[in-house]
């Protein structure tokens, strides 16, 4: 009889450790999700999905569409020359130019509707975060647009040109944008604030880049 008890005593001690360490595990992964969706709604106020195991255990929702990171304003300048011409040889009197100019706000963020999901490693609390790239919000026209016009005499500057002038100028401050480096200042900022925050909780960080369809 007292040979049972003793199985039974230590059948229940096992059953308890086994019970505590799975609580325990639990827990612990429950405190690492509570920390990454912390972690993301302070710093780009989207919660993000959340895999463990491939489970998903928390969806994605942000209360706002977009979030500007970083702002930096520009003088965008492009110019128009023409003449006329005979035979290569340059008509005088027929020298037009065209010069226009505005300064413009740029801000660089993200879109939180793009998908935002991190996966924990139940076993190590690693989290992998795999995040929708930076893009060009906004490219806003602060101000007067200027311009400084030559007519020439036998040719003259017309309304079309100057509409023209104005889209022109408005393309080529989308495309300095877009070349300006702000998308990936606005990565680097949010991937430090990130590793700041889960560092600081013990968490270690991997980030992925997900490149956006064209013309997003």
């Amino acid at each position: 009889m007292k040979h049972y008890l003793g199985i039974c005593l230590v059948l229940v001690t096992l059953a308890g450790i086994a019970w505590f360490g799975l609580y325990s595990c639990t827990a612990s992964v429950d405190h690492t999700i509570h920390t990454v969706r912390d972690a993301f709604v302070s710093t780009l106020r989207v919660q993000p999905q959340v895999t463990v195991n491939q489970r998903v255990v928390m969806t994605q929702s942000a209360p706002i569409a977009e979030l500007a990171v970083v702002t930096k304003e520009e003088l965008v300048t492009i110019g128009l020359t023409e003449h006329f011409e005979v035979m290569s040889v340059q008509i005088p009197l027929t020298e037009k130019k065209l010069t226009a100019e505005a300064v413009y706000r740029i801000k660089a963020g993200f879109d939180l509707r793009e998908p935002f999901s991190v996966e924990i490693d139940p076993m190590t609390h690693a989290v992998h975060a795999t995040m929708s790239a930076a893009k060009i919000l906004s490219v806003e026209q602060l101000g007067q647009l200027t311009f400084h016009g030559d007519d020439a005499l036998l040719n003259r500057i017309s309304d079309k040109e100057r509409a023209e002038i104005i889209d022109n100028l408005n393309g080529a401050a989308h495309a300095e944008a877009e070349k300006s480096g702000l998308k990936e200042d606005a990565q680097k900022q949010i991937e430090q604030r990130l590793k700041e925050l889960l560092n600081k909780n013990g968490k270690s960080v991997q980030f992925e880049w997900l490149s956006l369809p064209a013309g997003k």
